[in-house]
């Protein structure tokens, strides 16, 4: 998007845009970029929060203004609220066990997902096209052995995510998407093996798995877990 809007910008048309990743919107260097500290996938930050929704806009549009570019402002609002765990609660225990797998993580949250999906009417799963329990094995087979491409990787991860995330939406008290998240990164099999996986990606000499690793796998917000995986 950033060099579209250099394209756009030479038709006499101003852009601005919000940069999840710092480090290639300094690449690109976009005509105006505010950027955000918040999850991959929430550009506007808090999820059902629309005053805060409304000031990151605010900010974005405000650069408009600004002709002094390539710049790229830093938006001062952090999501750094402690975890509300009130009302929280889960049919299942997902938290590892000594004989616990990946694979046997995925397979108990399959009906909670099949029931979010006919409530909700959609999903954002399928990027991949791989089953479920074929994405968890493409993550065990990296940890593990040889690395997957890293787009077949990433596609895979997104995948598992969106699926973990949207099953624990059907749980009989879903909590807030902000519960859910801290219950992903603190609690699932499927998260302990993205920051065990990590290291491995960051230290690939393959320059794509090594983005994903220091860029994609770990959002910005979780990256103080890799320290201590």
């Amino acid at each position: 998007m950033g060099a579209l809007g250099h394209f756009l910008e030479r038709e006499g048309i101003p852009t601005v845009g919000i940069s999840l990743v710092r480090e290639h919107t300094e690449t690109v260097r976009p005509p105006r970029a505010l950027w955000v500290t918040f999850d991959l996938g929430r550009p506007l930050g808090i999820p059902d929060d629309p005053p805060f929704q409304r000031r990151v806009v605010k900010a974005a549009l405000d650069l408009l203004a600004r002709t002094d570019g390539p710049i790229i402002v830093d938006y001062p609002e952090f999501v750094t609220e402690e975890a509300d765990f009130t009302g929280w609660a889960c049919p299942i225990n997902l938290a590892p066990t000594e004989v616990d797998t990946l694979a046997a993580e995925i397979d108990r949250l399959a009906a909670w997902y099949d029931r979010a999906s006919a409530t909700n009417g959609r999903t954002t799963v399928g990027v991949s096209g791989l089953d479920m329990p074929a994405a968890g094995m493409l993550v065990t087979q990296a940890l593990d052995g040889e690395l997957p491409a890293a787009q077949a990787l990433k596609e895979a991860v997104d995948d598992l995510k969106a699926y973990y995330l949207e099953a624990a939406s059907a749980f009989p008290d879903p909590g807030t998407a902000k519960t859910r998240k801290e219950w992903f990164w603190s609690e699932t099999r499927l998260a302990a093996a993205l920051l065990a996986l990590q290291p491995k990606l960051a230290a690939s000499s393959d320059p794509q798995h090594r983005i994903l690793g220091n860029l994609t796998l770990i959002p910005a917000t979780e990256r103080h877990r890799v320290d201590r995986s």
